[in-house]
């Protein structure tokens, strides 16, 4: 799946964002970015095709989900988040 339209703004090689997605590293803030782009952008089902386990449990992180704009889908990953991860 083609993410480098999520960093319009920004640009970012495609090979560079599938590389932060492999390091799944919450401490770099391009992918906590990252993280909230996909999770505002994408549908569920989508995601979850697009992410493995480890990528969509830090994708569902307080510090991620906290960076949401919208508080309807803060919400909604925030009770995904509690389901899936038993938080």
């Amino acid at each position: 799946m083609n993410l480098e339209h999520l960093f319009w703004d920004y640009q970012i090689p495609e090979v560079e964002i599938e590389e932060l997605l492999q390091q799944n590293d919450l401490s770099n803030n391009l992918t906590v970015s990252l993280y909230n782009r996909i999770l505002s952008s994408y549908r569920w089902y989508d995601i979850l095709k697009l992410l493995t386990p480890a990528q969509l449990e830090n994708a569902l992180s307080e510090r991620v989900i906290n960076t949401i704009f919208s508080k309807h889908l803060r919400e909604r990953y925030s009770y995904a988040a509690r389901k899936m991860l038993k938080r």
